[in-house]
């Protein structure tokens, strides 16, 4: 056995994410992507595979388990492997200390978790309002969602504790990863 490889840089994987985004879906940021299109939602199957073999090949990217997280919900309707991607990538930015990137990602995961679990979901909002107190989506959704008796303090590096059901066939909330 050999030594164990050095992670290539972020930067390549930035360049190799750019290259899927534009081969498969003809855009050149992750915002672009719509759920409520059919052409990309169907591209979803040009990029899978690619995202996969990113995923494994750049393991410090949050960004391949994002689209991957959009791919599973929009394209698949699979939820529990959207949230479980959600997940991966909310670890990697905390592990990055990219909060407000961990903090974008903690919403979403909210968004999934509150229709089955509203006690996490709102604890998700909770973590994602501390993270990133400049957006004012997760104090919006905490109200909207009448959490005020859900939110415990959660240390702000924390990862999600649980994911939403992997069985439900619930519509997602998000259209953009």
């Amino acid at each position: 056995i050999g030594p164990t490889p050095t992670p290539t840089a972020a930067p390549a994987a930035a360049v190799v994410l750019q290259k899927i985004l534009g081969d498969c879906w003809g855009v050149t940021q992750i915002k672009e992507l719509d759920g409520t299109r059919p052409d990309h939602v169907r591209a979803f199957e040009c990029a899978r595979t690619r995202l996969l073999e990113m995923a494994q090949q750049y393991p410090e990217a949050a960004e391949p388990h994002r689209v991957l997280a959009w791919g599973f919900l929009f394209a698949l309707r699979d939820e529990g492997a959207g949230a479980a991607e959600y997940e991966r990538a909310a670890e990697i930015y905390a592990q990055q200390g990219r909060g407000v990137d961990q903090a974008e990602i903690l919403l979403r995961l909210a968004l999934l978790a509150l229709p089955h679990d509203r006690r996490q979901g709102c604890l998700l909002l909770g973590q994602s309002a501390s993270l990133d107190p400049q957006n004012p989506r997760p104090p919006q959704l905490l109200e909207n969602f009448a959490c005020a008796s859900h939110t415990l303090p959660t240390p702000p590096n924390s990862s999600p504790a649980a994911s939403p059901s992997a069985t439900s066939t619930a519509q997602p909330i998000i259209s953009a990863p």
